[in-house]
């Protein structure tokens, strides 16, 4: 957005305007925007600080699930990006894309279904001093990874295309996934078309090229602990061509976050006005046979992809 200012210039000198009239102006553009008209002379920096032009930023309903005090509306809206809030019994955070002001919601671990997370042979619940939520869940051992969540699309803004990710990290002591991928997913219950899962890597130890060894299940059935493992060489595997080895850009490997986690893609997906539904999201690994442990799951969080 051009705008010009000052005798001599081309086109009119937007800043002998009402400072109301700026405001006005402004909160059809972007929070992003915003911030950059700001600097355009002092007028438009007192127009685009102005409780007038954020409250346009804040989605409906917004204000009043923060408790947190603050001076003026510009100031919520880059707390609640910068700060999450709790909401669901704490079993989910709230915040705002920083870039457009669209709805970013995260379901804790505890929000969503894990095979056999109560049970402490296989899942514990530990408190963890850099998550947003009083527990995560860590695997201990199991040969089935299947976790499962559901989110409305009435808590997230409408005409946005969405991407889901799991929030997780590895511990020193992790095993089973660096040769084994999952499979992952995320679209509207019901929505055939839409859906789309693919395979991922939780570990970025993965080399598929070359000879790989790695533990087979045995053959004590799924849920027990089997009383010894195969060690099994691919290449003595007749399981077909081998599968290409995937890239570092093309989104198969978690990526750092800046709060300290990691995060892999599970899928994306439209939400459209006036339209409600229940999204599924979903990790699996119930395929390979193999055992795994050291994953610790903060939870799942969808956002705006690359902030749109």
């Amino acid at each position: 957005m051009a705008v010009t200012q000052g005798k001599g210039r081309d086109g009119p000198d937007f800043s002998a305007l009402p400072e109301g009239c700026i405001a006005s102006v402004i909160s059809f553009t972007s929070p992003a925007d915003a911030c950059r008209l700001a600097s355009v002379s002092s007028v438009f920096n007192s127009a685009c600080d102005s409780d007038a032009v954020w409250a346009s930023f804040l989605p409906p309903g917004s204000r009043p699930m923060v408790s947190r005090s603050v001076s003026s509306l510009k100031e919520l809206y880059f707390s609640l990006c910068d700060d999450p809030v709790l909401i669901g019994d704490g079993k989910m955070s709230f915040s705002l894309d920083r870039h457009s002001g669209k709805k970013c919601i995260m379901l804790s671990a505890r929000a969503l279904y894990i095979i056999w997370g109560d049970t402490p042979r296989y899942w514990s619940w530990n408190r963890m001093p850099n998550s947003r939520f009083a527990e995560v869940a860590e695997l201990i051992s199991v040969c089935w990874l299947e976790i499962r969540g559901t989110v409305s699309s009435r808590l997230l803004s409408p005409g946005t295309r969405y991407a889901a990710y799991l929030v997780f990290k590895s511990t020193l002591t992790s095993y089973g996934f660096e040769f084994q991928s999952v499979e992952v997913g995320a679209a509207f219950a019901g929505d055939e078309a839409g859906k789309c899962e693919r395979s991922v890597y939780l570990s970025r130890e993965n080399n598929m090229r070359g000879r790989q060894s790695r533990l087979r299940f045995g053959r004590f059935g799924f849920g027990f602990l089997p009383a010894h493992f195969e060690l099994v060489d691919d290449n003595d595997c007749d399981e077909g061509p081998p599968t290409p080895a995937p890239t570092e850009g093309d989104g198969s490997y978690p990526k750092e976050r800046r709060d300290g986690w990691s995060e892999i893609e599970l899928g994306e997906f439209l939400t459209k006005d006036g339209e409600d539904g229940e999204v599924e999201m979903s990790v699996l690994e119930t395929k390979g046979g193999n055992w795994k442990a050291g994953l610790v799951v903060e939870g799942i969080e969808i956002r705006p992809k690359d902030g749109k």
